[in-house]
C-alpha cells in the first residue's frame, strides 16, 4: 500500500503575505513533518486585457521569480538566486522528451524540439498569459531551486520550528514576458496569487522513525556571483565594417572564498536589455531565451584559474564546439536546436560594398535554420554602401539571424577544490553592428555580429558544499 494512501496526505497552504514583489509561505509549527516534495502552484501572471502575451521562452511560468529561500525564522536552509539564469540551463539539461511532454505542460517555455513535414525544426509551444485562465499558470517543484529538498528526508517542524519560504518578484516587463511593445501588451500584467502544495506526514510512527535517522545531510547549494565586463574600446556601430578590437578580461570572482567547489556554470548577458530585443518599435519582442541564456561571443576564448593554477591547459577553450562540449563533460548534454551555441549559422558569404559589386555571390548571410518563433531573414537584399569610406549604408543588410541563435553559449567547467583565489579569464574580440532602422521589421534584427563589444555581466554559479547537522533538537548548517 502506498504511503500516500495512510501516512501521508497532500494539503495546500496560501501565503500571508502577497504582493507585486513578494510573497511568503509559513508552515504551521504544530509538530508536522513535511516531505520535501514541494511544490508551488498557481505560479505566473493574469492581464486585466486578453493579450495572449508569452513568458519566457526558457523559464515558462518561472519567469517571474527573481530570488526565492527556505528559511528557518532568519537562517537560510537553501536558497537561489537569479532563478531565470539557473531554471533556463537546468531545463536545457532535461532530455528533449521531458521538455516536450512534461515540462512545457507544468510550467512552460519553448524548451524541446521536432521536425515539420519539411524538414524544418519547430520548438515546444510556450504558456501564454490570458485573462482568467487557470491553465496559462504553472507549477514549480522546489527540488528545482533547494537542493536541500534532494538530500534530506523530510522536514520536521520539531527541528525548523519557524519554516518560510520567501519569494521575490521581478517589477520589470523584460524579465517577465516576450513581447514588449505595443503598451497594451504589458499593461495590466500583475503576479498572481500562488499557493504552497505540500505532502505532510500525518502517521506519527513514521514521522518519529525518520527523526530517528536525520542526524546528517550533505547536499550541494547553488550559488552565484558576478562579475562585469566593460564595451570593447575603439568599436561602435559608427565604425567601418573592417573595425574590430580585442579584448582581454581577467574577472576575479570573490563569491565562492573558502567554500569547496565541484561544478561551475557560466554565462555571458548583455547589461543593456535592450540588446535582446527585435522587431519593430511598434511590437519589439524579446529574442527567445534572452537574458536568462548566455551569448555567444566573437573568437572566444575562456579559462578559469584557481588557486594559481589554470583549471584547463594552454588558452583554454576557444571554439563554440570546445566549449559546448566542455559543458556537457560537465554538467550533461543540452537540449538546444542546431547554432543556439554559435555566433551565427547559415551560408556566410562577404557584403557588397558598392552598387557596381552587388552580385549575387556578395550578398549576406542567408540563414535557413529556424522555427515558427525563430524569424529567420532569407531575402536577397544585400548590403551597399554609399561610399568607399564605408561609413553609411545606402540599403541595409536584410539577411539575419534567427532569434534562438547564438544565445545558448553556456560554459561548464569542473574544479572540484576549495577556493581561495577564482578568476576568469575571457577574450573577444569586439565589431561592429549594423545599424537598424527603428520600424523595418526585417532590418531591426541585427547581423550575426550584434553585439560583439557591448558591455556585458559574466554571472558565475558553482555548486558548493554545505552541511546539516541535527542532534538535541537543534541543528546547523555549514560549509564543509
Amino acid at each position: 500500500m502506498s504511503i500516500f494512501s495512510s501516512s501521508v496526505q497532500s494539503s495546500i497552504i496560501d501565503p500571508v503575505f502577497t504582493s507585486a514583489g513578494r510573497a511568503e509561505f509559513r508552515l504551521a509549527n504544530r509538530g508536522e513533518s513535511y516531505l520535501p516534495t514541494m511544490r508551488i502552484g498557481n505560479l505566473g501572471l493574469s492581464k486585466s486585457a486578453d493579450r495572449n502575451n508569452q513568458y519566457h521562452f526558457g523559464t515558462g511560468c518561472a519567469s517571474c521569480i527573481d530570488r526565492i529561500q527556505l528559511l528557518d525564522g532568519t537562517e537560510e536552509l537553501d536558497g537561489l538566486r537569479r532563478v531565470g539564469n539557473w531554471l533556463t540551463f537546468t531545463n536545457s539539461l532535461k532530455t528533449n522528451s521531458q521538455n516536450t511532454q512534461v515540462f512545457t505542460n507544468l510550467i512552460g517555455g519553448s524548451l524541446g524540439w521536432e521536425a515539420g513535414a519539411s524538414g524544418e525544426i519547430k520548438s515546444n509551444g510556450n504558456k501564454v498569459v490570458r485573462l482568467g485562465e487557470p491553465q496559462t499558470l504553472g507549477t514549480l517543484d522546489l527540488r528545482e531551486v533547494f537542493p536541500l529538498l534532494n538530500s534530506i528526508s523530510h522536514l520536521s517542524t520539531k527541528t525548523f520550528k519557524n519554516l518560510r519560504i520567501v519569494i521575490e518578484y521581478h517589477t520589470k516587463t523584460n524579465a517577465l514576458v516576450t513581447q514588449q511593445t505595443p503598451a497594451n501588451m504589458v499593461d495590466g500584467l500583475a503576479k498572481t496569487v500562488p499557493i504552497l502544495m505540500v505532502d505532510e506526514i500525518v502517521d506519527p510512527a513514521l514521522a518519529a522513525s525518520l527523526d530517528a535517522q536525520l542526524s546528517s545531510v550533505d547536499y550541494v547549494a547553488i550559488e552565484s556571483d558576478e562579475a562585469g565586463i566593460p564595451q570593447v574600446s575603439g568599436v561602435t556601430d559608427a565604425s567601418p565594417v573592417a573595425t574590430s578590437a580585442v579584448q582581454n578580461n581577467d574577472l576575479r570572482i570573490n563569491g565562492f572564498h573558502g567554500k569547496a567547489v565541484s561544478r561551475v556554470m557560466v554565462s555571458k548577458v548583455y547589461q543593456d536589455l535592450a540588446n535582446y530585443e527585435y522587431g519593430p518599435t511598434t511590437s519589439s519582442a524579446l529574442k527567445a531565451i534572452a537574458q536568462y541564456g548566455s551569448k555567444s561571443l566573437h573568437k572566444e576564448q575562456f579559462n578559469i584559474r584557481v588557486n594559481g593554477r589554470n583549471v584547463l591547459a594552454g588558452n583554454g577553450v576557444d571554439t563554440p564546439s570546445a566549449m559546448t562540449m566542455l559543458c556537457a563533460d560537465t554538467w550533461g548534454p543540452t537540449n538546444i536546436t542546431p547554432g543556439m551555441n554559435t555566433e551565427s549559422l547559415g551560408l556566410d558569404t562577404k557584403y557588397s560594398l558598392t552598387d557596381a559589386t552587388l552580385t549575387p555571390t556578395g550578398r549576406p548571410c542567408q540563414n535557413w535554420v529556424g522555427a515558427p518563433v525563430t524569424f529567420p531573414g532569407i531575402s536577397n537584399a544585400g548590403g551597399v554602401y554609399t561610399d568607399a569610406t564605408k561609413t553609411a549604408w545606402q540599403t541595409d543588410p536584410t539577411a539575419t539571424q534567427g532569434i534562438w541563435i547564438g544565445n545558448a553559449a553556456w560554459l561548464g567547467v569542473g574544479v572540484h577544490d576549495r577556493v581561495a583565489d577564482m578568476q576568469i579569464q575571457l577574450t573577444r574580440t569586439g565589431t561592429p553592428t549594423s545599424p537598424r532602422t527603428p520600424d523595418t521589421f526585417a532590418t531591426d534584427q541585427p547581423t550575426s555580429s550584434a553585439g560583439n563589444y557591448q558591455a556585458m555581466n559574466v554571472l558565475v554559479f558553482a555548486e558548493v558544499a554545505k552541511n546539516l547537522t541535527i542532534a538535541n533538537g537543534s541543528y546547523k548548517v555549514s560549509y564543509k
